[in-house]
């Protein structure tokens, strides 16, 4: 009687485990797919850094644009026409009528009436009375020592307050003993007050290690508008000229001026992100 080999049954089958071979392999492809995981990761990083950078710097760029697009637009304006003759001799008066808009490379100055004029009333030719249903007293809009604009539809005048009482506002008198309510070419209910504006737009160090677009307005200190920006330029169009120059043969004839600003934001990959954006004002009162 033979007998065959004895059967073995599943129970004392031996249970293999993972090799050397497979963990090593499984090891790298874990390490590679984390590595990539990671670039993935990084790189989502500095896009987003880039992005947020480069909408900073466009929001500089836009609120500076637009606050000196206003003062520019507004240069050598005022409330009334602007066939109205500006009239004496003064530092003021003087800017107001040749040099609403003026520069020299980085920096540019602009005067204007202010966008508020206050009905006059009655006036002589060493104050005005403002009207009841735009101020209760002169002193609630203006202040002792302010440089005004007081027009017609004539002339204007470049006057400095020296008293105020009641709704009443007092200055050196008016060239000829001028009285604006008087003009016979001129309608009373045209005449108004202004403040006069005088902002000079300038790129400076800003005190924290990198450097700033300023307004400085009637003579005030300086004030901060934008910060990051590196250098600006402005050119001027004169009427009838194609091309933009430095600096125009004379101020009056300017009707657009051109701003060009660098601007810099927040270090990417140990690089500066850096802008550079232009735009173009035309000067209302020379324009329209």
């Amino acid at each position: 009687m033979s007998y065959g080999s004895p059967r073995r049954n599943g129970a004392g089958r031996s249970m293999a485990g993972f090799g050397l071979a497979e963990l090593m392999i499984a090891m790298v492809l874990g390490i590679v797919v984390i590595g990539a995981a990671f670039a993935i990761f990084q790189s989502s990083q500095t896009t987003f850094r880039s992005n947020e950078g480069l909408s900073r710097i466009q929001e500089s760029a836009r609120a500076a644009f637009e606050l000196m697009s206003r003062d520019i637009r507004a240069a050598g304006g005022s409330a009334c026409s602007n066939f109205s003759v500006v009239e004496g001799a003064g530092a003021q008066a003087e800017l107001f009528r040749n040099n609403a808009v003026s520069g020299s490379g980085n920096s540019l100055r602009v005067v204007s009436g202010d966008d508020t004029a206050y009905r006059v009333v009655n006036s002589t030719a060493t104050s005005v009375t403002l009207h009841a249903e735009d101020v209760n007293l002169a002193s609630d809009v203006f202040q002792n020592n302010d440089v005004l604009i007081l027009c017609n539809a004539r002339k204007t005048h470049v006057v400095r307050a020296t008293a105020l009482a009641g709704r009443t506002v007092t200055f050196a008198a008016l060239p000829g003993g001028y009285v604006p309510t008087s003009d016979e070419y001129a309608p009373p209910a045209a005449v108004v007050l202004a403040r006069f504006r005088d902002a000079n737009w300038s790129v400076n160090g800003n005190g924290r290690g990198g450097r700033s677009l300023f307004v400085s307005r009637n003579g005030g200190p300086a004030e901060e508008v934008a910060e990051g920006v590196q250098g600006i330029a402005f050119t001027y169009l004169s009427e009838g000229a194609t091309d933009y120059v430095d600096a125009p043969a004379d101020w009056r004839d300017v009707i657009a001026v051109r701003i060009t600003m660098t601007l810099q934001g927040a270090d990417v990959d140990g690089r500066a992100l850096t802008r550079t954006a232009s735009n173009v004002v035309s000067m209302r009162g020379r324009t329209l």
